[in-house]
């Protein structure tokens, strides 16, 4: 019970290891559904079909890993904000109100994804699009608020690491659609550093200064 109690806690940051296994999960699923899929459409065997179940099941439990992992790491940033929000009010100006257009759309898409994902053939696509979408605006927008917070800081004399160093622009998006999530995989460790980096920076701001 307390292990779910943490599973859907969206106040604190999921777990690494959940979410390096389910990206390579989510991965092997990825390619062994494109296959099924193909064949599923040519043949309407048995036995294909069953293999055809079994990549959705497991495309369906890796995906659904990853969208609460995303889910989590978006509660637990909004909840770090909100404390940065309380011991300095002026930074709340650098907080857009709403999500961006394009996240949300991933989110949805991603949502959507993990049911049809287990009613058609190449259902996973849209599962597919959904989370590496999620993945590429969360890093894009968090490197460009991160920009906005080191310029807020500095006008108050406080050091501000930066962390979101790489480029997570289309291409990005690109690379993790064509080799069916296995660009993000590769990138997943280089990006988990980055958001710890950024949790650990802002916990040694509220720390160093007093309210």
């Amino acid at each position: 019970m307390k292990q779910l109690n943490e599973l859907f806690d969206f106040k604190s940051k999921p777990s690494v290891q959940m979410m390096v296994y389910c990206a390579v999960l989510f991965v092997v699923a990825n390619f062994l559904g494109l296959i099924a899929s193909v064949a599923a459409v040519a043949t309407w065997a048995i036995s294909v079909q069953r293999f055809l179940g079994i990549t959705q099941g497991l495309g369906f439990a890796a995906g659904l890993g990853l969208l609460l992992s995303y889910l989590k790491w978006r509660g637990a940033l909004k909840e770090i904000h909100r404390r940065l929000v309380d011991r300095f009010p002026k930074y709340a100006s650098l907080i857009v109100t709403g999500e961006d257009l394009w996240l949300l759309i991933g989110l949805s898409a991603s949502i959507a994804g993990l049911f049809v994902t287990l009613i058609f053939p190449f259902g996973f696509l849209l599962l597919l699009v959904g989370l590496s979408l999620l993945e590429q605006q969360m890093l894009q927008s968090l490197k460009a608020f991160e920009e906005k917070e080191k310029n807020f800081f500095s006008d108050l004399n406080i050091p501000c690491s930066t962390c979101f160093t790489k480029t997570y622009d289309v291409a990005y998006l690109i690379y993790s659609l064509v080799t069916l999530y296995g660009h993000s995989f590769v990138k997943i460790q280089e990006n988990l550093e980055a958001f710890e980096c950024y949790f650990k920076a802002r916990e040694e701001i509220l720390k160093e200064v007093k309210p």
